[in-house]
């Protein structure tokens, strides 16, 4: 891996003579940083720090490269930052896409793929956690100095799943929490703690179904809806496992009916609304980072870890497929002063987010991961990521997906079903051409299957099994 100095002039030289300038975004996030100071990552390393934000369920589209108004303190953060346009995430639920960032693996390869887990004493379901052997990035900035702090949202992410590794402070004690919760003691962290070497973890569920609405009713949200929809969790959960339900036999996609256009329109109103919400408690942590002159003495991160679907493929929530709108996300990263800032719009996955701080930082990374550090890509340089993303939602579904240039292909493993897209022209994925175009169809599903072997995992081993779902209710 690449241990290079990267000064501001040196990188925007090496950018500039790349020969491929990214496309302009749709809103405004800067290709190009202002002029600055250089900045020596390598021999600053010991005094960086590391600030890791995730904003649970937010879609890329909802941020302001992806074309939306939402997110205005987002929005400004990005314009001294590195956009990542086309961010895949590894799954489409919360515990093993985080834990697929956390530890640079595809969820198969980490194995913390659901909460749960059989007991292999039999009885009642126990919670998985990560392998001791495999190691987290966290834990290893722990190991190099850094001090290890968390505040979030708990849930999907509670340290007891395997990311709380020697963390000084890991705050999740209040399920599926929004910034509002994990916010005030994080900043008063920060505060406290500014002459610090540390690694931050900041998490909020504020755009998930199951947080509310803090401050007014649902139904203000869009004041002329007519329908008999009340706009909370509760409701939100029976509908999830109502399309869940649906699933009465292997291959049997998660389905809801009897939601009218008027009932999605006020249900993805609500997202809309707790992601402004997120976006104002994102701003005021934000302005405790600059106020405590903190902000050109970390690398900070911020991602979505999974978007959210509302019936664009007859679902509602997320985890039970591999559309777009569940796993493509944001990725941005605002290096000290700005250095290196740009839109890419190649196409890269959040395994990636990691590798690139330490590659950074100079910091070796763990063995065995399949993340890679995308500096080159910040750089200029080309290269091709292999795309890949899988689902074994609380055993509901087990799927797994590629893409290649415009190509997406989706497996179900259960059935063997096989879909194809073109996403160039089918950005939304409603039209299947894996009968149209066998053939693409059919190398693509070999990718998928040398991938899963990569991993030591069988696609024969799912097909028709019946098994037990996980079932909250």
């Amino acid at each position: 891996m690449l241990r290079s100095v990267l000064s501001l002039s040196v990188l925007l030289a090496l950018t500039g003579c790349s020969g491929g300038e990214a496309e302009a975004p749709k809103a405004p996030v800067a290709a190009t940083p202002a002029p600055g100071p250089s900045f020596d990552f390598k021999a600053d390393a010991s005094k960086l720090n590391v600030i890791f934000i995730s904003m649970d369920a937010l879609r890329f589209d909802r941020t302001g490269a992806g074309g939306s108004t939402d997110t205005p303190n987002l929005d400004a953060f990005a314009k001294d930052a590195v956009v990542f346009t086309k961010n895949t995430s590894a799954a489409p639920w919360t515990v093993p896409s985080h834990m697929a960032m956390f530890t640079g693996r595809w969820p198969t390869h980490h194995g913390v793929i659901n909460k749960l887990k059989p007991n292999p004493a039999g009885g009642d379901l126990i919670f998985d956690s990560l392998k001791p052997e495999i190691p987290t990035f966290p834990e290893k900035l722990v190991d190099a100095g850094w001090k290890g702090v968390a505040f979030t949202g708990g849930a999907g992410v509670q340290a007891k799943f395997g990311y709380g590794r020697k963390f000084e402070t890991y705050l999740d004690d209040k399920p599926f929490a929004g910034m509002d919760y994990s916010g005030p003691p994080a900043m008063e962290w920060l505060k406290a703690h500014k002459a610090d070497h540390f690694f931050m973890f900041f998490h909020g569920y504020d755009a998930h179904g199951q947080h509310p609405l803090t401050d007014r009713d649902p139904r203000a949200v869009i004041s002329d809806y007519k329908g008999t929809l009340d706009g909370g969790i509760e409701e939100q959960a029976k509908l999830r496992e109502k399309g869940l339900a649906a699933i009465q036999k292997p291959g049997d996609p998660a389905h809801l009916d009897g939601l009218s256009p008027e009932d999605i329109r006020f249900l993805t109103a609500i997202y809309d609304e707790k992601v402004k919400d997120a976006d104002k408690r994102l701003g005021l942590f934000l302005d405790t980072v600059r106020q405590e002159g903190l902000l050109d003495s970390s690398i900070i991160v911020i991602v979505g870890d999974h978007g959210e679907e509302f019936m664009e493929h007859g679902y509602l929530d997320h985890g039970a497929t591999l559309c777009e709108h569940q796993l493509h996300v944001p990725m941005i990263i605002r290096f000290p002063k700005g250095v290196g800032a740009r839109v890419v719009s190649e196409p890269v996955r959040s395994i990636d987010v990691f590798p690139t701080v330490f590659d950074a930082l100079g910091v070796p990374a763990p063995a065995e991961i399949d993340g890679k550090s995308l500096l080159p890509l910040i750089r200029g340089e080309k290269e091709e990521l292999p795309i890949f993303a899988e689902s074994d939602y609380r055993l509901f579904v087990h799927l797994r997906s590629a893409v290649q240039g415009s190509k997406k292909v989706v497996l179900d493993l259960e059935d063997g079903q096989r879909s194809l897209f073109d996403q160039s022209s089918d950005k939304d994925e409603l039209k299947d051409l894996s009968e149209s175009d066998p053939k693409t169809t059919y190398e693509m599903e070999q990718t998928v299957r040398a991938w899963m072997a990569s991993m030591n995992s069988d696609p024969q081993t799912f097909l028709g099994v019946e098994e037990q779902s996980i079932k909250l209710f």
